[in-house]
C-alpha cells in the first residue's frame, strides 16, 4: 500500500505535488476545525452550568441558614386573630405582592388569593411565612401563560 502512494507521489509534478499538499493541509484543517468546536462549545457549557450550579448551592446554604435561625417565640403567635389579615397583606405589599383575596377565618385562620406574581418570588414569601410559624394547610398555585402564577393559600398561625 505505501509502495503504491510513493509510486504515485512520486509520479506526480511539482506543481501537483504542492496543490496535494495543500489540499491535505487545509482537509486536516477542516477535520481539526469539525471536531475542536463542539468540543470547545461542550466545555463553555459545563462551566456556564458549573457557575449555575454554585450559585444555587450559595442561595440553599443561606436559606438553610435562615431557617436554623428561627426566633425564640414566633411572629405569628404575637399576630392577633384579628390582625392575621392585615399582617398578611403588610408582608406581602412589603415585597411587591398583592393580595387579591385577604380574609379572616376563625381565630388566628386566613384565606389569601393572589392573581400574578412571578413563582420565586411567591414561594420566598411562603418560605418566610413558615419561617415565622405559619402553617400552610392548603396551597394551589397554578401558572399562567406569561410566566407568572397564581396562588390561593390557607394559612394558620403555629399551634393551633
Amino acid at each position: 500500500m505505501t509502495e503504491r502512494l510513493q509510486n504515485w507521489w512520486i509520479a506526480l509534478s511539482l506543481r501537483e505535488r504542492w496543490l496535494v499538499g495543500i489540499a491535505g493541509v487545509l482537509a486536516l484543517g477542516v477535520v481539526l476545525w469539525g471536531l475542536g468546536r463542539p468540543m470547545a462549545a461542550a466545555f463553555i457549557d459545563l462551566e456556564s452550568q458549573h457557575r449555575a450550579a454554585i450559585e444555587r448551592e450559595g442561595r440553599v446554604s443561606s436559606k438553610v441558614q435562615l431557617l436554623a435561625q428561627r426566633p425564640a417565640k414566633s411572629v405569628a403567635a404575637t399576630v392577633d386573630a384579628a390582625q392575621i389579615d392585615q399582617y398578611l397583606a403588610q408582608s406581602a405589599g412589603e415585597i411587591g405582592l398583592t393580595l387579591d383575596r385577604n380574609e379572616a377565618r376563625g381565630a388566628g385562620q386566613a384565606t389569601i388569593a393572589i392573581a400574578t406574581a412571578r413563582a420565586t418570588v411567591l414561594t420566598d414569601w411562603l418560605a418566610s411565612l413558615e419561617g415565622q410559624g405559619f402553617i400552610i394547610d392548603q396551597l394551589t398555585i397554578t401558572p399562567a401563560a406569561d410566566g407568572t402564577v397564581g396562588l390561593t393559600a390557607e394559612l394558620r398561625k403555629g399551634g393551633q
